[in-house]
Formats: structure tokens, sequence, C-alpha cells
């Protein structure tokens, strides 16, 4: 499986911090906003399985409702 952590970040914006209102990686963030802060308490796991037996395993891990973990079962591999 394939894992991201992301989270929300303060950035300055036409002069202003503000906080964004998605979620990004590290990696994501710094290429347009490299005094980014992040927000701290804010961590999501992103995972996304990439074999059909990971997909069954991350269906049924669906069911747990842990918040700070996501399982993204759109793409394909």
């Amino acid at each position: 499986m394939i894992t991201e952590e992301v989270y929300y970040w303060q950035i300055q914006w036409a002069g202003r911090w503000m906080t964004t209102f998605t979620r990004f990686t590290e990696q994501a963030i710094r290429k347009e906003h490299p005094e980014a802060i992040r927000i701290e308490g804010s961590r999501q796991v992103c995972i996304t399985p990439e074999t059909p037996s990971e997909r069954n395993q991350a269906r049924s891990s669906l069911r747990s409702n842990t918040p700070d973990v996501r399982y993204n079962l759109t793409s394909r591999a």
C-alpha cells in the first residue's frame, strides 16, 4: 500500500496568513508556499491500496471509523 501523510497548513496569501481548506503533503505545499507552517494535530494518513487483496482489506478497514486514516479506493493500480 502507498501511504502519504497530509496536513492542514498556514500559508501567506495576499500578504495575510491563512489556513488551507484542504490537507496537503509537505512536498506538494512547498512547491508554491515554501514558507508554509504545518498545523500540528491535523495529520491524516492517506492509504492507497495497490493490489486486489489490499483493496479488500481496506474496504473491511473502512468500518473501523478512524478519522486520521483515509483509504483512497478510487485509483486502480
